[in-house]
């Protein structure tokens, strides 16, 4: 049941993936809407560098500080609408409710507990283009202590001030993968939304 969900974690994409995520979400940042979102990732990076090497947290401390700036620099109900697919309409209210609130628990858990894998790698802020419908697409890399550079795009929104509601990694979306992840869990659980509850509910809560 919860296989989909443990490679979606563990995998090699998820692995560089939470190291982007720990050096975008850890320190909070307030940016207004005229500001640039290539500005917005690079201060939000830049601070998140230094904050990464406050080796002295403990893991509810990296939990909680997770879960404040996913809250603020993410679009979170987006995210989790999205990743439930189709499977969001054939929803109840009642599960609808649930599912938010275990999508992010899942999300903190899964990538505070990573935090402590970051050990110098260095983030690059590139170019940024504009996509249809006015989310801009900012580009970086992050440099590896090899000197491999790992290609990473983040797809900005500006919902009065920005917001981050997807994260590419070499090409591939997070915001993507993890709804496909969630959709196999489902179906093999015969179609049924309660089927991905239960794995997040047994997932969150050890």
């Amino acid at each position: 049941m919860i296989r989909g969900i443990s490679n979606l974690i563990f995998g090699k994409t998820v692995g560089l993936a939470t190291l982007l995520l720990a050096l975008i979400l850890i320190t909070p940042v307030k940016i207004s809407a005229a500001d640039k979102a290539d500005e917005f990732i690079k201060d939000v990076g830049q601070r998140a560098i230094a904050s990464l090497q406050q080796a002295d947290l403990s893991s509810a401390e990296r939990e909680a500080q997770f879960r404040r700036i996913f809250n603020e620099s993410f679009d979170v109900k987006l995210l989790a609408r999205f990743s439930l697919g189709v499977y969001w309409r054939r929803s109840t209210r009642s599960q609808q409710q649930e599912y938010i609130r275990l999508f992010e628990n899942f999300v903190v858990k899964a990538y505070a507990t990573r935090f402590s894998g970051y050990s110098g790698e260095k983030f690059k802020v590139g170019t940024i283009r504009e996509l249809k419908g006015g989310d801009k697409l900012v580009g970086s890399e992050i440099i590896l202590n090899d000197g491999r550079t790992v290609p990473v795009h983040w797809r900005v929104r500006d919902k009065k001030g920005h917001l981050i509601v997807d994260v590419l990694v070499e090409g591939i979306s997070m915001a993507i993968t993890q709804r496909d992840e969630f959709s196999s869990i489902i179906s093999q659980n015969g179609g049924k939304v309660d089927g991905l509850l239960i794995a997040l509910r047994n997932r969150t809560q050890r």
